[in-house]
């Protein structure tokens, strides 16, 4: 997934940061995402409730967006 950098902070470890982006922007990359993997928010759902992704790829973005969005 990738977005725009609205704001960057850096937390009290050295090597963390929080990145805060839009709602819209959010959903416009997690909508790129399953473009990208050819897949709609619902079949990527029903993989994971199966346990199991068609890719390495969609488990990852599982992980990112899975119960964020009802795409």
């Amino acid at each position: 997934m990738s977005v725009a950098i609205n704001e960057q902070w850096q937390t009290d470890h050295d090597d963390d940061f929080v990145i805060v982006v839009s709602e819209e922007e959010y959903l416009a990359a997690a909508k790129r995402a399953l473009d990208d993997l050819g897949l709609t928010y619902a079949e990527l759902e029903k993989q994971a409730a199966e346990g199991c992704f068609t890719s390495a790829q969609a488990r990852a973005l599982w992980v990112s967006i899975g119960g964020t969005v009802g795409l």
